[in-house]
């Protein structure tokens, strides 16, 4: 979410966004839930970077039918003591003892398990549905309201890593939670698919084994090196339907429009020409083919992982939205990286006069 110095995500109009800002702080009540640049509720999401993270299709959704897609943080929990009042609300901290739970008046409960009768978790979310609370207008007032992006952010390529011992570290698997990761995708078998700064072939055998024997990956690497690891680890997993590529700091070497997925985990920090190879990706999409970009975040940073080699969320955006793409969905659940999925955006031919 833009701070006052913000810019406009393009198409936006000002008077809308004024507009819905008045929604979100008054009629709508928006703020005695939700915060945002840190003031407001706890009850609900943190709206900072919402615009960020959802397209305005997943925001209208959200806004008019919140039981549609409830993070499972906010499932609303039912506590019935033994003894006293039924208590509903967001869990705040649980274990096999005891949970703590935030009411809708925004007062804290503390239980223990023992002096409960029942509790239990139900699939839908505390928000009403403002479906019939707001016109259409004001719906897409706050959208746009909420859609703001922040200024672009300029950042400088990180040098090429060749740290084998932080690539096969034994706790990446829970850290990256590959195989979650993969199923988001829905990578049909017989795909074509690349993999873009292949590394030492963690996701390499991973992508192979998904599109199965019909389908291909392509394992690009700048790094002859990484490319040798990447041939050791498909070896070794078993897999045949992969060609290693030597890619260019500008130049990935696919077939054009052939591809389904290019998939970049760990590796789009290192682009040296970022808006060169965004275009070349662009060139070998299909028109209904996917950008897949994972990158540890600088907002999650747990100091495990070289500033240099993590990404903000407005870095990523700026830059990849810029080189003809848009944002179709983020990927929440992943502990430390930003797992964001773009496909092509619609060229705009420009009208002669």
């Amino acid at each position: 979410m833009a701070c006052a110095a913000g810019s406009f995500a393009q198409g936006q109009d000002e008077k809308a966004v004024a507009a819905g800002k008045a929604i979100f702080e008054g009629a709508g009540g928006c703020l005695k839930c939700h915060s945002l640049d840190n003031r407001g509720g706890s009850l609900g999401p943190d709206l900072s970077e919402i615009g960020l993270k959802r397209t305005p299709q997943a925001l209208r959704l959200s806004i008019t039918d919140p039981d549609a897609d409830i993070a499972q943080e906010y499932l609303i929990v039912v506590a019935t003591p033994k003894k006293g009042a039924r208590v509903q609300g967001i869990c705040l901290n649980e274990d096999d003892l005891s949970i703590q739970i935030r009411d809708l008046q925004g007062a804290l409960h503390s239980f223990l398990k023992t002096d409960l009768r029942e509790v239990h978790r139900e699939e839908r979310s505390l928000m009403p549905p403002y479906a019939t609370k707001l016109s259409p207008a004001q719906i897409d007032n706050l959208v746009a309201y909420l859609r703001i992006l922040p200024d672009d952010h300029k950042r400088h390529p990180a040098p090429l890593t060749d740290d084998i011992a932080w690539m096969t570290r034994a706790n990446r698997d829970a850290q990256e939670r590959p195989e979650a990761l993969l199923d988001s995708l829905e990578i049909p078998k017989g795909a074509l698919v690349a993999d873009l700064g292949a590394g030492a072939g963690y996701f390499t055998w991973r992508l192979a084994q998904r599109v199965g024997p019909e389908g291909k990956v392509f394992a690009v690497d700048v790094q002859h090196d990484m490319l040798d690891r990447t041939a050791q680890e498909i070896k070794r997993h078993n897999v045949a339907n992969v060609d290693l590529v030597v890619g260019r700091d500008r130049n990935p070497r696919l077939p054009a429009g052939a591809l389904d997925l290019i998939f970049v985990a760990n590796s789009y920090h290192e682009f040296a020409e970022p808006a060169g190879m965004l275009a070349a990706i662009r060139r070998s999409l299909k028109p209904t083919g996917r950008l897949v970009v994972v990158e540890f975040a600088t907002e999650k940073d747990d100091h495990s992982t070289p500033w240099l080699y993590t990404m903000s969320l407005p870095e990523l955006r700026s830059e990849i939205e810029a080189g003809g793409f848009q944002l179709d969905r983020a990927l929440d659940f992943l502990p430390l990286q930003h797992g964001l999925i773009f496909s092509k955006a619609p060229v705009i031919e420009s009208k002669r006069p």
